[in-house]
């Protein structure tokens, strides 16, 4: 029964959808199961509402989409992104670079990070095909993807010292490293599992050279910036998806 409510108390704390409540521990503790559980809920949100607005406004959907992907997150992770994308423009020690992460105020380098995004976001989707099982495919997939590399830098790279939520999770995830690959690896094929690979290199250094260590704050910052781009390598090099595609399916 807890192992139920920790699985299911994913859903309220890293959406908007309201479900089973629990404390932090628990949705530590089975918070591995994530990138699939909750990559597969918000990626056939993304589809249907894709496939909805299709018909109603057609191709204009796509931008439409965008805003639905981040509603349905709570703004959650794209705070990380402003948050770490600040810290990271200020020059000095460790300690400005915190302060800057900490402030509510948005600054030059959150809102440089942003218009990257958005620009990224606008490419990957305006290049996503008409609703079909091609982009049904595109969108589950890359949910995955960005969730179980998000967690793989939380899990592998010790948590920063004044990182309360980072502590927790790391406690829970530092041995299940494996688990959260292999749930995005069958998603993932060539092209696509490189970039994986790529991304979790730079986002390791990233967080290892400039906060030494991990914390919510990165992990939202990798899986907001890592979404659009494997939706374009998806797009362009998941061979199972193409090949449906292909055959119009």
């Amino acid at each position: 029964m807890k192992a139920f409510k920790g699985i299911l108390a994913q859903l309220s704390f890293f959406t908007i959808i309201p479900s089973i409540k629990s404390d932090l521990e628990t949705i530590a503790r089975y918070s591995f199961l994530s990138p699939i559980f909750i990559g597969l809920i918000t990626g056939i949100i993304d589809f249907a509402s894709y496939l909805l607005l299709w018909n109603i406004i057609g191709i204009l959907s796509k931008v439409l989409l965008f805003v639905i992907v981040e509603v349905v997150r709570g703004f959650n992770h794209l705070d990380g992104l402003l948050d770490i994308s600040d810290a990271l423009m200020v020059k000095g020690n460790m300690e400005k670079r915190i302060k800057a992460m900490k402030d509510v105020e948005v600054g030059s380098g959150g809102i440089g990070a942003s218009l990257v995004y958005f620009s990224i976001m606008l490419v990957a989707l305006l290049n996503l095909q008409y609703p079909s099982l091609y982009s049904f495919l595109v969108l589950i997939s890359s949910e995955i993807a960005c969730r179980s590399l998000g967690l793989l830098i939380l899990s592998t790279l010790k948590p920063m010292e004044n990182s309360y939520l980072g502590k927790i999770f790391n406690s829970y995830l530092s041995n299940k490293y494996a688990l959260l690959l292999i749930q995005a690896i069958p998603f993932l094929l060539i092209i696509p599992l490189v970039l994986y690979i790529i991304l979790y290199l730079i986002f390791y250094y990233i967080g290892k050279t400039s906060f030494h260590g991990s914390s919510g704050d990165l992990t939202g910052f990798v899986i907001t910036l890592s979404f659009p781009l494997f939706l374009l390598a998806n797009e362009k090099f998941c061979y199972l998806s193409s090949l449906l595609h292909y055959f119009g399916i």
